[in-house]
């Protein structure tokens, strides 16, 4: 997908998706944002699965949704594009420029953590690929809604490929990583969730909101 597909939606973030008919009742684009915000690594961790799987669900939901008005239909492919486009990206660079390197170093040569560790890593690439051919569909979808109908089919298959991949990564993360959390020091886990916060910080005076 190039950039000039996903401008208009980077440049007006997607509202909030409320709709009550057909599949799109009680989906939103959006998280709620009643919940304080995350602090502790493992906090920040949390709540980047919980989005994950919403917008997982959300991608399922406007594959079945080919009878929602489109307003709606443009709504909920602009909401998925943004938050794997920006949100998404950000988690990942948490596990791989963060976590990865704490997670090497304190553990032992083949054991399970640093093997989980390293897997963590490795599966990113293949979930990265599906995440590019859902954002390619969601950017077509939301340019051209009509064009749901015809894509659904595809799109269905590609959110539940992404659904599978992300459900044994998400698994092993919450049973292996964030266990591991606990034996890092108050001083290293503050360290880290600096570094977490930091990279959700917007450069300068740009905006850059996170779903």
């Amino acid at each position: 997908m190039t950039l000039s597909a996903v401008t208009s939606i980077l440049d007006n973030p997607p509202v909030s998706l409320h709709s009550g008919i057909m599949m799109l009742t009680n989906i939103s684009g959006r998280t709620p944002q009643d919940a304080p915000a995350p602090f502790t690594p493992l906090e920040i961790l949390e709540s980047c699965h919980a989005r994950i799987r919403h917008f997982l669900r959300l991608s399922r939901t406007l594959a079945e949704a080919v009878d929602a008005p489109q307003s709606k239909i443009v709504e909920a492919a602009a909401a998925l594009v943004y938050y794997f486009s920006q949100a998404l990206p950000l988690h990942e660079a948490d596990e791989n420029e963060t976590l990865y390197p704490r997670l090497h170093l304190a553990s032992l040569p083949g054991s399970p953590l640093r093997e989980a560790a390293k897997a963590m890593v490795e599966q990113h690439q293949a979930i990265d690929e599906m995440v590019a051919e859902l954002l390619s569909l969601c950017a077509s979808i939301h340019r051209q809604p009509e064009r749901l109908p015809s894509l659904a089919r595809l799109l269905r298959q590609v959110a539940d490929s992404l659904d599978q991949a992300f459900a044994s990564h998400l698994q092993m993360e919450e049973t292996v990583i964030f266990p591991a959390l606990q034996q890092f020091t108050p001083s290293q886990l503050e360290k880290i969730s600096r570094e977490m916060q930091q990279r959700r910080r917007p450069p300068g005076h740009a905006i850059h909101l996170v779903r």
